[in-house]
């Protein structure tokens, strides 16, 4: 945590953090995400000095890059005709017995094991042109913006035109999550935060109208609907 009078110096970068699987090359991953290879390979904190030291599992930041919008939903099975009942012959002046009906499983919901980073109601929700959710924080500038779950800060910076002050945390089952808007930033980049730890303070930096925390869960370098994931 920062200590009072303490100057952070947080680069200006936009992008998105990608986990090298095996057989990416930075051509390819410049390529499919529209960024230049040089980009790539001179962002320091990369630690890059030539596009074949990628390996598997390493987590690269992408500056510039952009997800590509989530694949579409399957469509729906065709409905098959349901065959007519076939009902049995019941004997003379007996009641038919009355089965009660089977119940029906509840529905089930992603499990991920993420909390929410701050307790409030959703005020947008996820769509293909917000890939996140924005929480309310009217009346409560300030307040703690806590991980989602355990990992290492790889991305702690400043965007004027888009999250303002965020953080990126990359999480050890390779998804990752980003916290945008922040008032302050109290973790720095590679350091290791436990779920619940205080990462800053909810604000309303960068292209906000109002105090909130924009929220987003990354799967494989793709955004997903952070209420999927969340308990």
């Amino acid at each position: 945590m920062l200590l009072v009078g303490e100057k952070l110096l947080i680069p200006s970068v936009n992008g998105l953090v990608y986990t090298v699987t095996l057989g990416d090359t930075l051509s390819d991953l410049a390529a499919f995400y529209q960024v230049d290879v040089q980009s790539i390979t001179s962002f320091a904190p990369n630690k890059l000095s030539s596009p074949d030291d990628v390996i598997e599992g390493m987590v690269l930041v992408l500056p510039g890059a952009v997800p590509p919008p989530p694949p579409p939903p399957p469509p729906p099975p065709a409905a098959v005709p349901a065959a007519p009942p076939v009902v049995a012959p019941q004997p003379a002046y007996q009641p038919a017995a009355v089965s009660e009906p089977d119940p029906q499983p509840a529905l089930a919901r992603a499990s991920s094991g993420y909390i929410w980073p701050f307790y409030s109601s959703i005020s947008q929700y996820f769509s293909s042109y917000h890939h996140g959710i924005d929480i309310d924080g009217f009346g409560r500038y300030g307040a703690t913006i806590s991980a989602a779950a355990s990992g290492t800060v790889v991305l702690a910076a400043y965007q004027d035109y888009g999250y303002g002050n965020y953080v990126i945390i990359q999480h050890a089952d390779g998804s990752s999550t980003l916290y945008g808007h922040l008032s302050e930033i109290w973790v720095s980049q590679g350091q290791y935060v436990s779920q619940g730890q205080g990462i800053g303070a909810l604000g309303s930096t960068g292209y906000s109208t109002g105090p909130h925390l924009h929220f987003e869960v990354h799967i494989g370098g793709v955004a997903v609907d952070p209420l999927a994931y969340l308990p």
